[in-house]
């Protein structure tokens, strides 16, 4: 406390001057405090708001897609009882009339072509010539930019805005040569008629090849096994490029964009986004996606398994089926912890052991084997 010096009494107006510009400052302070508390709220409110109008745009997607699916099914149903639509492994497509179906089969390497009619088998035999001709034509890029069910979804492909694959690039892989099918036997069932033409076995390497470049730039950016990204593809989509499912999932390794699609999004661009056919028909783009996708299982969902060979076989069922019911088929709980903590007591063989007996779908462990096959296949054959 200060005392004036000539009569030494104490000085009240530097006090009465320090209690007022402290409740100056704790005002402003406590202002300032609400106001930031006011900000913090309204940033929350925004975020949410932009989570749930995400969340909209993504239910809204498969809506319209679902939609899209099953109106053009309906409309296919008016004149085929078993009404065919593109999946995982098979491109059909049917003429503007509904009277001609032709089916590229990438699992079996077939192309079959059938008509609903009453022509005799020349006339067959020369139409499924003509459609393995412009089969020979067609890019993918093509074929989806004509894809019906796109289309009625309205997410038709802009060429513009998309690269393009190189136009002599087929949907085949390899020429198919159709000169001469006379030799072929037409198949007949009421007023069907069909003709299955067998494809080179040299295109299914050829297909490899194709995708083989992406494959080994994505993995090596991130951390993965070429030959697990190519056994991937192979078991999702037997290299099928415009593959697509019922979930809706889309292109060479079976994105999911509204799952699988979010984390990925997410990760690369720091917030999720929809990723659309569009995007997931680029072999490159599509790539890309699924090694992200298997980068993140192995070094988020399942980053606390010690053993890599363990983690891989987590990540690989969980690739299918997803992180959640991998965990329960370790702990019959979803907690990744836990299922972690199981993984790491016991040897990579007794954790492929455990999920094949504990996964839930069959699906799955036939997924993990096969997988885990084509993986040792192709570090063999590609001589990586």
């Amino acid at each position: 406390m200060l005392k004036n010096r000539r009569s030494g009494k104490m000085l009240k107006k530097p006090t009465i001057y320090l209690a007022i510009f402290s409740l100056s400052v704790f005002s402003t302070v406590a202002q300032d405090d609400a106001e930031f508390e006011q900000y913090l709220k309204e940033q929350q409110t925004e975020f949410q708001e932009f989570q749930d109008k995400r969340e909209q745009e993504f239910q809204a997607f498969v809506e319209r897609w679902r939609e899209a699916e099953q109106a053009y099914r309906k409309e296919v149903a008016e004149k085929w009882d078993d009404a065919k639509l593109p999946d995982k492994k098979r491109w059909v497509e049917y003429s503007d009339d509904k009277s001609r179906r032709t089916i590229v089969d990438y699992e079996n390497n077939t192309i079959t072509v059938e008509v609903l009619d009453d022509s005799d088998d020349a006339d067959v035999l020369n139409t499924a010539k003509a459609e393995v001709k412009r089969l020979n034509e067609t890019s993918a890029q093509e074929a989806v930019e004509s894809d019906p069910v796109l289309i009625n979804a309205g997410m038709s492909v802009n060429s513009r805005s998309q690269k393009q694959p190189q136009r002599s690039e087929s949907l085949l892989g390899r020429k198919v040569e159709a000169q001469d099918l006379s030799q072929q036997k037409v198949q007949r069932s009421g007023r069907r008629a069909s003709v299955t033409i067998k494809m080179p076995d040299a295109a299914v390497s050829d297909r490899v090849k194709r995708v083989l470049p992406a494959a080994e730039t994505y993995a090596r950016q991130w951390g993965l096994p070429t030959e697990l990204v190519i056994a991937v593809i192979h078991t999702e989509s037997s290299f099928n490029p415009l593959a697509r499912s019922h979930i809706p999932a889309f292109g060479l390794m079976q994105i999911v964009p509204t799952s699988a699609g979010k984390d990925i999004t997410g990760f690369l661009h720091g917030q999720q986004r929809l990723l659309t056919p569009e995007y997931l028909f680029d072999p490159n783009r599509n790539i890309q996606a699924g090694s992200v996708y298997f980068h993140l299982l192995i070094n988020r969902y399942f980053k606390d398994v010690r053993n890599t060979q363990s983690r891989f076989y987590m990540a690989i069922a969980a690739y299918n089926t997803g992180p959640g019911n991998v965990a329960r088929a370790m702990t019959n709980t979803t907690s990744l912890t836990r299922a972690s903590r199981v993984a790491n007591q016991m040897s990579p063989k007794q954790v492929y052991e455990h999920l094949m007996t504990y996964l839930p779908a069959s699906e799955t462990k036939n997924y993990l084997t096969k997988v885990t096959e084509r993986e040792a296949h192709y570090q063999k054959t590609l001589g990586l």
